[in-house]
Order: structure tokens, then C-alpha cells, then sequence
């Protein structure tokens, strides 16, 4: 009974294995996940700073308290 639980422990264990990529290709698709996910970021960061470049600069200092004192 315990080597029919052990084995049965064992083949899961294989499944699960290969069911989180330890499978052909698996490399070749990480490395054209991160060069577009590298050109992602590039292109975020860009129009973020863009973005930043278009809010307007104030001319006053805000006082939350300026009516309270």
C-alpha cells in the first residue's frame, strides 16, 4: 500500500513539473517574452515622461489651512 502511495505521490509530482513549462521550447518562448516586455516598458516610460512634461507648473504654493487661520 505505501509503494502504491509513493508512486502515485511520485507521478503527480512529475505532472506538475511539466505543467509549469519544464517542456521544449519553453526557454525559446521566455526570451521573446522579455524583449517584448523590454519594449513594453521602454515605450511606458516614454509616454510617462511625456505625461510628466505636460502638467502644468503652479504659481502659488497650496495651503490646505489658509482658510482655518
Amino acid at each position: 500500500m505505501r509503494v502504491l502511495i509513493t508512486a502515485m505521490a511520485i507521478a503527480l509530482m512529475t505532472v506538475s513539473a511539466h505543467a509549469q513549462g519544464m517542456g521544449r521550447g519553453h526557454k525559446h518562448q521566455q526570451d521573446t517574452q522579455k524583449t517584448e516586455d523590454k519594449a513594453k516598458s521602454k515605450a511606458d516610460e516614454q509616454a510617462y515622461k511625456e505625461a510628466l512634461k505636460r502638467i502644468p507648473v503652479p504659481n502659488e504654493k497650496s495651503d490646505p489651512w489658509k482658510s482655518e487661520r
